[in-house]
């Protein structure tokens, strides 16, 4: 048991994550995973943008302490990887209207990196 775990403490994990921790062990005994397991798979398999845990998890540490977000947050815009300013103050604007336009280039460029990764 790990110390988040025992201090009952969540961490939002991205889908690369996600996919990292489940996929390997999980595919490899496919008949005896019950119909949840089987649905997280095949949710996994389509919409899991980042295939790089590790650098998935680097760009929201990054978005966490250059742009103050909260880690919740920055695994969404991981997960979803927004293409445009626009697109991305949709997300955000509520939650960061003091925002300026260089920081939401300045996050969607670091977005953009994790996708030409793939």
């Amino acid at each position: 048991m790990s110390q988040s775990e025992a201090s009952g403490e969540r961490k939002p994990l991205t889908l690369a994550e996600v996919k990292a921790l489940v996929f390997e062990k999980w595919t490899s005994n496919m008949e005896r995973l019950n119909l949840d397991q089987k649905r997280l798979l095949t949710y996994l398999s389509k919409f899991t943008k980042v295939e790089d845990a590790a650098k998935a998890r680097e760009v929201v540490d990054q978005l966490v302490v250059k742009f103050n977000l909260q880690e919740e947050h920055a695994v969404m815009l991981v997960n979803v990887l927004p293409k445009s300013v626009e697109e991305l103050k949709a997300y955000l604007y509520k939650d960061y209207p003091l925002l300026g336009e260089s920081d939401y280039k300045e996050m969607l460029n670091l977005l953009k990196g994790l996708k030409e990764e793939e």
